[in-house]
């Protein structure tokens, strides 16, 4: 298994544009073969004023595999001008 998850630390004023495209991606994600799980929002820090999103693949191959799809998605999105800095990405294996 594998887990992909994201945090993103959004302008105050541009969070509402940052949750929606996060929502795009998520409904794009969904249809990617090898998808086990991917959540239906982003979860928020409130102290913070983060969002994480979080998926979860059947392996890392499988995301590699959706990678390309989704990457074409971000290639025209201006979501990079909604944050403070550059979102923090995980990938994460199980370990055996």
């Amino acid at each position: 298994m594998f887990i992909f998850y994201s945090i993103h630390f959004p302008h105050p004023e541009k969070e509402e544009l940052l949750v929606q495209s996060m929502h795009e991606f998520g409904e794009l994600m969904k249809k990617q073969p090898g998808i086990i799980f991917q959540a239906p929002y982003p979860f928020k820090d409130p102290e913070k004023g983060t969002l994480m999103g979080i998926a979860i693949w059947e392996s890392q191959e499988a995301f590699q595999a959706a990678l390309p799809n989704l990457q074409s998605v971000r290639q025209n999105s201006q979501s990079h001008e909604w944050e403070v800095k550059p979102p923090e990405v995980y990938l994460l294996n199980s370990a055996l």
